[in-house]
């Protein structure tokens, strides 16, 4: 079912790692780099946040459903949304190739 274009109220951001390399040879380090902007509609999966909620946890996931026009999404990237930092768990395209439709989660990282 195609998403209208007033149901993508929500603006996030794709981002990349990008691995530093210490020119004396010491660690590297992993900076995010900005890939695109999008609008979506974000659509939030309640049951397992509601579970750990009712639980007491402390920290508990956040599964969230983003539908956008199409393009292509890699699982390595990560996408932020304000504060909140989501991992990609699965992307996949429409059947009739007008969308894409992103799993992710938050709260298990810190970034």
């Amino acid at each position: 079912m195609a998403t209208h274009a007033g149901d993508r109220r929500h603006r996030i951001r794709f981002e990349r790692p990008v691995i530093e390399r210490d020119p004396l040879g010491g660690d590297s380090a992993v900076r995010w780099e900005l890939v695109v902007e999008v609008w979506v509609k974000k659509t939030n999966q309640l049951s397992a946040t509601a579970e750990a909620v009712a639980a007491g946890a402390d920290r508990y996931r956040e599964q969230v459903r983003f539908d956008m026009l199409a393009r292509k999404v890699d699982p390595k990237w990560r996408i932020v949304e304000g504060d909140t930092i989501y991992d990609i768990k699965s992307a996949g395209i429409s059947n009739d190739r007008s969308e894409t439709a992103v799993l992710a989660v938050s709260g298990l990282n810190d970034g």
